[in-house]
């Protein structure tokens, strides 16, 4: 291993950390690999003429054609297909089953809701299946008085679970079976999966029913208090304007009438807590504010306050709803008070709430977080407006507002058609043609005016597909470099001691463990070179016959792809968990508690029924 061996391992542990802190996007991490990729083959090349950037590390036409992986595009078309049955309202007729079936009892309801949510996202894309469940879940806990925190977290590990058992499930199977195919193995089949997938499923979603009520929390969430209590309060920014009459009276004795409550207000850049003495009320001060909808609506106009955005709620037209900001948001680090909601959609930024507490300071200063849940308030158009942008995911009334409803069948008819055509097409070994299949499925659904085109594109989550193509590129400079060969010979001779399977096991542990840390689309890309690379150390090295070896690589292969989804313990390892984090109130704890144990029994289950399934050990 070369200069350029060092090099790929040294992007690797500068993703690792980049990912864990934050400090780049996903897609500007995904174009900055190919860069420095290219770049660099193409500098180490004026210092050695024979060194070939194709071979040896990656070469330009070679990164170029990345932006045509089958991968990458059965993933966009997917999210054109989840967006079709997400507007027609057709993913409804799955959560009616869940109320249905389950008579409205607790543990029945949250045996339901993990069971169809998990059936679903294993042919439909999960952020579509989140996204339509979050206000049906709130709205069911409201009529069956079950707290909407015991329903979320099941739906959420339902879809995750659900995801493993297709090779359409989640976008992590597609990029490995595309990093498999890259390196001259088989890409996985349509339900080459399911074997051990669809039971870990069943088993994943009772021992969440069985034991929900030790390992969930019961308690409100802001999404709950606004579906179901006709009494809120919320706190807000208002600031002192120069018609205010309470400009030169004091804190002390103005507030104390007032019927919102006083929390303490920031003169510059100083924070002025109570109690409070002779201070004295100026113009521009900033005061936060705790109230009901009427109280903080009248006291811009008694007392002369406005919102920190200086707009104006208007109880006639204007209503509250709630945004949970997308984890791939170009807003992400931005402060609250430069949305500019209201210049670009026409809403008002009301309260933030993150990690189940109002933020107390000044909301303006706060910096936008992935999962942050935004109270905020606009008319029908300013909703509308929000609801087509990529930053933000609706969540009050989302299934309401459903406009398409007459052509859900026509959705459900053309995705199951599809899902079909997968099927005969990985069985009958044209698995090369599922990306057209996949674009067949997309255009149906624009076709049949179950969505517009301009829709369709808006649905494609860009930075998704920009970061799977950079690490896709990646891969296969660690295979070409040898880096991964490196890597996985260090873990085959740490472990070669115990035996196969606990090599197997490390490597699926070492995935658990990363996809509850970054992005798990980066954990399938990063450990399929290595783990392809271990399996052949381990089929060289004893002497088995071509089928055996073909059914080893395959074991590592398949082991990789579900062990990437393994990420449960945290709420920011995968897309489904992050989406529920804000809209349910959760702590890192509640992860911790319900989904360590469902990772040691995924991981349990990978790790001994993979390699059987297989015959591979």
């Amino acid at each position: 291993m070369g200069v350029e061996g060092l090099l790929v391992l040294g992007l690797i542990v500068g993703i690792l950390v980049l990912l864990v802190t934050e400090k780049a996007s996903i897609d500007a991490i995904g174009i900055g690999l190919l860069i420095i990729l290219v770049g660099s083959g193409q500098i180490i090349r004026m210092f050695k003429p024979d060194f070939d950037p194709t071979e040896n590390l990656l070469g330009a036409n070679e990164a170029l054609g990345l932006f045509g992986n089958s991968a990458v595009i059965i993933v966009a078309a997917l999210y054109v297909m989840g967006e079709g049955l997400s507007r027609t309202g057709a993913v409804e007729f799955f959560a009616r089953v869940v109320l249905r079936v389950s008579e409205g009892r607790e543990r029945r309801v949250i045996l339901a809701v993990a069971l169809v949510s998990g059936l679903t996202s294993a042919f439909l894309n999960n952020t579509a299946v989140v996204v339509v469940f979050i206000p049906v879940l709130v709205d069911m806990a409201q009529k069956t008085g079950i707290r909407v925190t015991r329903l979320l977290i099941p739906m959420a590990f339902g879809t995750i679970l659900g995801g493993m058992s297709t090779l359409v499930g989640t976008s992590t199977n597609l990029l490995v079976s595309g990093v498999a195919e890259q390196m001259g193995y088989e890409p996985i089949g349509m339900f080459e999966l399911s074997p051990v997938g669809f039971p870990l499923l069943f088993v994943g979603v009772i021992f969440i029913a069985v034991f929900a009520r030790k390992l969930l929390p019961a308690r409100e969430s802001l999404t709950s208090m606004m579906a179901g209590s006709t009494h809120r309060e919320y706190v807000t920014e208002l600031q002192i304007g120069p018609t205010s009459r309470l400009v030169g009276l004091s804190y002390k004795e103005n507030f104390d009438g007032v019927r919102a409550n006083l929390l303490f207000f920031a003169r510059g850049e100083e924070m002025v807590w109570p109690p409070y003495y002779s201070e004295t009320i100026e113009v521009g001060d900033v005061v936060m504010l705790r109230g009901s909808v009427d109280d903080l609506a009248g006291l811009q106009d008694e007392l002369g306050l406005k919102l920190f955005n200086e707009a104006r709620f208007d109880p006639k037209t204007m209503q509250f709803f709630e945004l949970a900001v997308s984890p791939h948001s170009a807003l992400v680090g931005r402060t609250i008070g430069d949305l500019h909601l209201w210049r670009d959609f026409g809403a008002i930024t009301v309260a933030v709430l993150r990690n189940n507490q109002h933020i107390r300071e000044r909301a303006s200063k706060q910096v936008l977080q992935p999962g942050d849940l935004l109270l905020v308030c606009g008319d029908e158009t300013s909703q509308s407006r929000l609801r087509n942008s990529t930053d933000f995911f609706l969540l009050t009334g989302a299934h309401k507002w459903v406009m398409l409803r007459g052509l859900a069948r026509r959705a459900l008819f053309i995705t199951v058609a599809i899902m079909v055509l997968f099927s005969l097409l990985s069985v009958t070994n044209n698995k090369d043609l599922l990306p057209f299949a996949a674009l067949g499925g997309a255009v149906a659904m624009i076709a049949s005016g179950c969505l517009t085109a301009r829709r369709a594109y808006r649905a494609i989550d860009w930075p998704i597909l920009l970061f799977m193509i950079g690490t896709i590129g990646l891969g296969t400079a660690m295979q070409n470099t040898g880096a991964a060969s490196v890597i996985a010979q260090g873990i085959v001779h740490s472990l070669d001691g115990f035996g196969s399977i606990a090599i197997l096991g490390g490597l699926t542990l070492l995935g658990a463990v990363l996809s509850s840390l970054i992005s798990n689309q980066a954990v399938a890309v990063l450990l399929t070179p290595i783990a392809i690379n271990a399996a052949e150390t381990i089929a060289n090295d004893g002497g088995y016959t071509d089928d055996h070896r073909h059914s080893i690589i395959r074991a590592f292969i398949l082991a990789i792809a579900m062990s990437a989804s393994v990420c449960f313990a945290t709420p920011i390892g995968h897309q489904s968990n992050l989406m529920i984090y804000g809209p349910g109130g959760y702590v890192w704890r509640d992860f911790l508690k319900i989904g360590i144990p469902v990772s040691l029994i995924a991981w349990a289950a990978i790790t001994l029924c993979v390699p059987w399934m297989t015959g591979a050990f």
